[in-house]
């Protein structure tokens, strides 16, 4: 995603735009856990130990954890608009992979796409209730997910279609069942209002295409599935960038996207621990120039400008944005010239000064005109 190449860059840019996030990503120490233990710490109790080896296996096991919470979120909650697949980076390596391979074979892929999605609405709405079904759909769709994070096709594409193995389903298992105990009932209301896989909007226009579990009642939802209990800074300060994202769609008038945002958390899976940070712990003044520098660095006056011109967004629905960047500018001319006339008046209030203290002292002003008459064509 492009927030990593930010994060991990090393040009001017990447670290402009980084030091802006930085900060305001809290201290481990501005944290709390559901569970009372100590924030990211010993006191954890591993509930799912890593049972199968391969870093291919690890990743396709915590992204299918990833569609398998999204799922379980889905049901619980009577919210029918919110579709865990929309905007998926399955659905987006769908789209992407169409052009690239065979026809035949697309059509199959995306069959088999069509057929797990389908399944798995007919287990949030109550229709199917076989678990393990639910994780070989969601083991299909990490598949698709992983192909388009490193943008390469399978030589052989009947590995789309290979089952996780029985080690692979029990770990996703077992995972999903800790999530259903630990973090459903605490977290989540019937009520809850669900944004699943957020589009930030002319947030993404400025670094590019982002990536976030889901938001639950104005509260960021970052899954974890590693092993071990350190701060996970990157994790932490990739989760602050969507913040900032809201607050900078807020600025442009770019409402629709414009999540108000009022807690992180961050679930750990293995160990079913929920870390929460409230925003309210961070000065909103330390925000707000946050907010300004990440705007500076990401040049978004100017490409909020190009968009508005290419008709690449439609000036109505951003209007109060649009309005707010013709303010600015103007606001921004009108200290410039001031700056410029108080700057002159010093200049012209100092030369009469300094005439008037030469006269005084050598009583010969002519020596001093000549001077400003040479040097700056002055006549005084």
């Amino acid at each position: 995603m492009a927030i990593d190449s930010y994060l991990y860059g090393n040009t001017a840019n990447d670290e402009m735009i980084m030091s802006a996030v930085s900060s305001i990503v809290p201290n481990e120490d501005l944290f709390s856990t559901l569970s009372g233990n100590e924030p990211f710490s010993s006191q954890y109790k591993l509930y799912v130990p890593m049972r199968v080896k391969g870093d291919m296996s690890h990743i396709l096991i915590e992204l299918a954890f990833h569609y398998i919470a999204k799922v379980i979120v889905a049901a619980y909650c009577n919210d029918t608009n919110c579709n865990p697949f929309e905007n998926s980076i399955a659905e987006r390596s769908i789209r992407n992979l169409q052009p690239k391979i065979e026809k035949s074979y697309f059509q199959e892929v995306y069959e088999r796409y069509e057929y797990a999605t389908m399944q798995l609405q007919n287990y949030i709405d109550g229709e199917d209730n076989s678990t393990n079904n639910i994780i070989q759909h969601c083991f299909f769709l990490a598949k698709l997910d992983i192909c388009y994070r490193k943008a390469a096709i399978p030589s052989d594409l009947s590995q789309f279609f290979t089952p996780a193995t029985p080690d692979e389903v029990i770990e996703i298992k077992e995972m999903a069942l800790k999530f259903g105990k630990s973090f459903i009932p605490r977290v989540l209301r019937p009520e809850s209002k669900i944004i699943f896989n957020p589009n930030f909007g002319f947030g993404e226009c400025l670094i590019g295409e982002t990536e976030c579990d889901m938001i639950i009642d104005k509260t960021i939802i970052d899954l974890r599935t590693d092993i071990g209990t350190s701060y996970p800074r990157d994790r932490v300060t990739k989760s602050m960038v969507h913040f900032l994202l809201t607050e900078i769609n807020r600025d442009f008038g770019n409402k629709e996207n414009a999540f108000p945002i009022d807690n992180l958390v961050f679930y750990s899976a293995r160990y079913g621990e929920t870390e929460i940070l409230s925003l309210e712990d961070i000065d909103q003044y330390d925000i707000t120039k946050a907010v300004n520098k990440f705007t500076l660095a990401t040049n978004a006056e100017h490409k909020f400008d190009q968009m508005i011109a290419n008709d690449d967004i439609d000036r109505q629905d951003y209007n109060d944005g649009y309005n707010q960047v013709v303010r600015k500018k103007k606001k921004h001319t009108f200290r410039k010239v001031l700056i410029l006339i108080i700057v002159l008046s010093l200049i012209t209030i100092g030369f009469v000064y300094l005439k008037d203290y030469y006269v005084m002292n050598y009583g010969n002003d002519f020596a001093i005109e000549s001077i400003l008459h040479n040097l700056f064509g002055l006549d005084i």
